[in-house]
């Protein structure tokens, strides 16, 4: 046998061993279709301990009222603002009214260094009107949300990925709103 060949085999086989040591070497071994079926299952998650939330709806009298609900509450902050927001847009339980006059849904939440949380429903249909919804839907989502996640400080509304100026032409949608308790019925 050739010198050159003896060298090139025996450098070969070197780096096989060398990497059969680094794939099953000490506290490693080969995944097999067993370990697969007999090993540990892969976790689930744990679901989010159920917490009592209060999500305000119109009702008849004009004012916000308040409405108990044990939902999944997840840590996060932003996780906690998306089950307030989509609990809001599920509508109320009893015999108050909708936030949001329309089938809107939740698009996406960001939430900045600053605390303010960005939340994004899809736009109305159609041109809404009257002042009163407009404060209804925006108040109802702003102060859900804050009261439920006290380490914000204000929310941005977005309709379909963009800051308006106005829903009906009289709060102003192109900055961030903060808690509002004079709708809130005693």
């Amino acid at each position: 046998m050739n010198r050159r060949v003896f060298w090139i085999l025996a450098a070969a086989v070197v780096s096989l061993a060398l990497l059969a040591w680094v794939l099953f070497g000490p506290g490693r071994h080969a995944i097999t279709r067993q370990d697969m079926v007999e090993g540990d299952a892969i976790p689930t998650p744990t679901p989010a301990p159920e917490q009592r939330v209060m999500l305000l709806f119109p009702g008849s009298d004009g004012l916000l009222h308040p409405e108990l609900r044990s939902v999944p509450l997840p840590a996060e902050v932003h996780e906690k603002v998306r089950t307030v927001v989509l609990e809001v847009l599920a509508g109320p339980t009893g015999n108050l009214q909708p936030v949001v006059p329309w089938t809107a849904e939740l698009t996406a939440v960001f939430i900045d260094h600053e605390g303010t949380a960005f939340i994004d429903l899809t736009a109305p249909p159609k041109p809404l009107t009257g002042s009163h919804n407009e404060l209804m839907l925006a108040y109802g989502l702003v102060d859900s949300i804050l009261l439920n996640c006290p380490s914000l400080t204000s929310i941005q509304i977005l309709f379909g990925g963009h800051e308006i100026p106005t829903l009906t032409g009289h709060l102003d949608f192109s900055r961030p709103l903060v808690l509002n308790k004079r709708f809130i019925a005693s």
